[in-house]
């Protein structure tokens, strides 16, 4: 009598603790004509923003050609990829441009303790902190260091903005005067000096001006 009584308890439980699981969780309908679609519990990543590269050809798209004698070059075209087991190599389109003239736009890297007549050109807007962090940036190896021709004034400041850049490329792995190593350098021809340009007034991008001193 006792294990029944057991047993009866024990079914009773159950059959609660079913009744309970099935009031708890909510019912789905079928779906009438009309109605909107449910929201997905995961819904796809929106599409990200063009790259930087992307972004960079886009512009220089838009302007003029280069004048004879003149190639336009850019960042994505510095390094195959993906990178191999040898690491970083360089293109054939960049070793073929080697001591040619060249065109390229980018940003103009923000340092405080910028070295002498030179500047350093970006896919996109960057500073170095080498007061604060030495040689540990996080600068990718896709730049330019840029020669600018002696002046009475040695430092360039900062500016904001897409510069677009024509020179003599050099292209070969070579330590600077000031510890850091170079891959890829443009020597600007004298007259030849950045041009800020206004992207957010204008999609329009200038050329340098040749005659501006």
């Amino acid at each position: 009598m006792n294990l029944l009584r057991l047993a009866y308890f024990a079914a009773s439980l159950l059959l609660a603790s079913s009744m309970h699981a099935s009031e708890a969780k909510p019912s789905r309908r079928a779906p009438k004509s009309g109605d909107a679609p449910e929201a997905s519990a995961n819904p796809p990543p929106a599409s990200g923003e063009a790259r930087p590269s992307q972004q960079l050809r886009a512009k220089v798209a838009a302007l003029p050609a280069p004048p004879e004698g003149v190639s336009d070059l850019f960042f994505d075209e510095f390094f195959k990829l993906p990178v191999g087991p040898k690491g970083l190599e360089m293109t054939e389109r960049l070793t073929s441009l080697d001591g040619k003239q060249v065109r390229i736009l980018g940003f103009m890297v923000k340092n405080p303790q910028s070295t002498p007549w030179t500047l350093t050109l970006a896919p996109m807007p960057l500073a170095i902190h080498e007061k604060d962090f030495g040689q540990a940036e996080d600068i990718p190896p896709a730049t330019v260091r840029v020669i600018l021709p002696r002046s009475p004034s040695p430092v360039t400041p900062f500016t904001p903005g897409l510069l677009l850049l024509t020179g003599r490329l050099e292209v070969g792995d070579r330590e600077e005067g000031d510890g850091r190593r170079s891959l890829v350098r443009l020597h600007l021809d004298p007259p030849a000096r950045p041009t800020p340009t206004d992207t957010a007034a204008s999609t329009e991008i200038s050329a340098p001006d040749s005659n501006r001193r």
